[in-house]
């Protein structure tokens, strides 16, 4: 038996089989199926490990179905690293599950700083044309395979090139690093733009290393270990300047996995909670309703998400309407969405059901990932509901 197998058995055998985590996974809520339950694959990857089950499609179908949302970690009573579990066991059978081509071009964009400078010029040219409404009115993404990776490119957003430091206005407080993450610049860039301003607004140096990558959440979660490592290493020499206060993500799937090998990580929401600075003596009124999604990464791993709605709290006027606590993954997860459609068309339906129960003006998320497909799956239903970061709604008022 390999060193690999025994630490993956050592893990497995960790868990009690108490079954306390299953009600609180999304996969086994909605399959009551024992395989589909973290139990189940735990003791699917203990059978392998031990040499008493063959890699078999539905084997790999039932570990690759999980999202990865850790609400049993958060739940289970012994402790059971899950979700290295699984990374670990992904990236053993690395080779037996090719990816998808749309996971394919997605790794590729986030990994490659280059390509993502050609996907912003196609992007422009694609939007800015209206080729993209005609493209989706002749549904040609489907048809070349791509539709559930097209389906989630926003409307475009005009950028500028990004310096690599932006100096704190009035008295300085201190440093940070801000990590943008692969998709942030091309995707969302309001929000690193309004990141940017708020920080130095409340009286922080931003600096934005050049080396900095992506934080190979992609890679590590379909068992590319090796590529996940190096990225790993990148940013680590990126955020190597030892007078910074924090690391500010602005992404909490991106913070999450920067957390297990970069120190001082923070979520922008958390780290400006944690200053002195009073935005209630600044902030214009908002009159509007706002539903605020709180990502798995920013409740299961962070454990920060109370910070989101303490901040939005300081917008005079606001009704914030957080989801239920109960609301499970919203089926995003990566590039889950593009290799289980149905599971993740199954999730968004559930938290768009109840965020539209009542009127609503704002849907905000912490997570790119998240708030794309929950947007996606609004503009598919026609309704007319911005989904904005929370410090981008916190930006417009100030």
């Amino acid at each position: 038996m390999t060193d690999a197998k025994k630490e993956l058995l050592s893990i497995a055998d960790s868990c009690v089989k108490c079954g306390i985590c299953s009600p609180h996974c999304p996969t086994y809520t909605h399959t009551q199926n024992e395989n589909e339950s973290p139990r189940g694959r735990i003791a699917l990857i203990q059978a392998w490990a031990g040499g008493q089950l063959n890699i078999t499609d539905n084997l790999l179908n039932h570990i690759d179905t999980c999202l990865l949302c850790r609400a049993c970690e958060k739940s289970c009573p012994a402790v059971v690293p899950y979700a290295k579990l699984i990374d670990d066991f992904r990236a053993q059978i690395h080779e037996e599950m090719p990816p998808s081509m749309s996971v394919k071009l997605l790794k590729t964009v986030a990994e490659n700083k280059r390509v993502q400078r050609w996907m912003k010029s196609g992007l422009r040219l694609y939007q800015k044309n209206n080729l993209q409404k005609t493209a989706r009115f002749l549904r040609l993404p489907s048809l070349f395979g791509f539709g559930k990776l097209e389906r989630l490119v926003p409307d475009y957003q005009e950028t500028q090139t990004l310096q690599n430091y932006y100096a704190a206005q009035g008295e300085t407080k201190g440093d940070v690093g801000l990590f943008v993450g692969c998709m942030g610049e091309l995707f969302d860039f309001e929000t690193v733009l309004t990141t940017i301003r708020v920080l130095t607004h409340v009286g922080f140096n931003v600096h934005l290393p050049e080396n900095q990558t992506c934080c190979g959440a992609l890679a590590l979660h379909e068992g590319d270990a090796e590529t996940a490592q190096k990225l790993a290493s990148q940013n680590q020499q990126a955020f190597a300047n030892k007078n910074l206060q924090a690391i500010v993500t602005i992404a909490s799937g991106c913070g999450s996995t920067l957390k297990d090998y970069a120190p001082k990580v923070v979520d922008i929401s958390h780290f400006l909670m944690q200053t002195d600075f009073d935005f209630n003596k600044t902030l214009k009124p908002l009159r509007a309703t706002i539903r605020l999604h709180t990502p798995c990464s920013l409740k299961n791993v962070l454990k920060t998400d109370k910070s989101v709605l303490n901040l939005l709290k300081q917008i005079p006027d606001a009704i914030i309407l957080p989801l239920p606590e109960t609301m499970q993954c919203c089926g995003a997860a990566g590039s889950y969405s593009l290799r289980h459609g149905e599971m993740a068309q199954t999730l968004l339906d559930e938290l768009l059901d109840v965020s539209l129960e009542k009127p609503t003006d704002y849907l905000v998320s912490s997570n790119i990932g998240c708030a794309l497909h929950i947007a996606a799956g609004l503009r598919e239903r026609g309704e007319n509901v911005t989904v904005v970061h929370p410090v981008v709604l916190l930006a417009r008022q100030l």
